[in-house]
């Protein structure tokens, strides 16, 4: 079986939560996913950077739109037809994955310190930085090691007597800045803390992998097809039927063979349905 990570770049993620892999998409492929989540994006929200936040709410904020329909045909070969994260993700996680949808982004403010997944569920995030990335432009923040559950409990340990919660002068926590450039991939893991500071509007696409409990754990099951059941898009406010999550790229998934397993993981899940995959169908039949 073909290796798309090296050995080192593997044992790299597992003892510190992240690898940054250079060069992963190539010149002409960063090009073709740039163009696609510009447009749209562009073609969902009226252009880039819109919320603003004007309501005060803060959080994590920035457009963000599912990227999984026909119209970006390479954002949509990404979840599993191109073996390199799709299997790459299994490589990284120890084991089989399910995809999540991925996202067209453009991030709009700083985040603080933040997990991407909370249940104990092994995963994976994928993040390319469509533009150059520094630690004064939003290049990724991560605390190499957090994915440990026992480091973890000493990180928040640390952070419960932090004197910023009483609105002190904060103590300092011993962060990695990653700068990118357009074509480089994160890899990190889906409990390890990461954050952002500095620039402005930040175009990125990102998508998530989680592990597969196998039939055999209903409890696993039940917990990742919630997860990735999850409406991350409830809010915001373009057109759900012009932009779907899962129905157009399960329609497809006819003659590509890494498209039906990723498919038949998340119909098991309960996470697509069976009857949406019926949308092409002539009509008759």
């Amino acid at each position: 079986m073909t290796s798309f990570f090296s050995h080192q770049q593997i044992e790299h993620f597992r003892a510190f939560g992240y690898v940054v892999l250079r060069g992963l998409l190539t010149y002409e492929e960063t090009d073709r996913l740039t163009a696609e989540v510009t447009t749209a994006l562009t073609d969902a929200y009226g252009g880039l950077g819109t919320d603003t936040d004007p309501c005060g709410e803060g959080g994590i904020r920035g457009d963000y739109l599912p990227l999984a329909a026909d119209r970006t045909p390479f954002s949509q070969s990404l979840i599993a037809d191109d073996p390199r994260l799709f299997q790459g993700s299994a490589e990284l996680c120890g084991r089989m994955t399910v995809p999540a949808v991925p996202s067209a982004v453009c991030f709009t403010s700083n985040s603080g310190w933040h997990t991407d997944v909370g249940p104990d569920v092994p995963g994976v995030t994928f993040l390319a930085h469509l533009e150059p990335r520094t630690a004064r432009t939003g290049a990724l923040r991560v605390v190499p090691g957090s994915h440990d559950p026992a480091y973890a409990r000493r990180l928040a340990a640390y952070h419960d007597l932090d004197p910023a919660n009483q609105g002190f002068p904060g103590w300092p926590v011993p962060e990695t800045v990653l700068p990118t450039e357009p074509g480089d991939v994160l890899a990190f893991d889906a409990h390890l803390l990461h954050r952002s500071v500095g620039g402005g509007n930040r175009l990125a696409w990102r998508t998530e992998y989680l592990g597969w409990p196998g039939l055999g754990d209903a409890e696993g099951m039940r917990t990742v097809g919630e997860l990735l059941a999850e409406d991350a898009y409830e809010d915001a406010g373009f057109d759900r039927a012009r932009w779907p999550e899962w129905d157009e790229w399960a329609a497809g998934a006819a003659g590509i063979a890494s498209r039906q397993t990723a498919l038949d993981r998340l119909r098991l899940l309960g996470v697509v349905p069976q009857a949406r995959t019926a949308a092409r169908a002539p009509a008759g039949s």
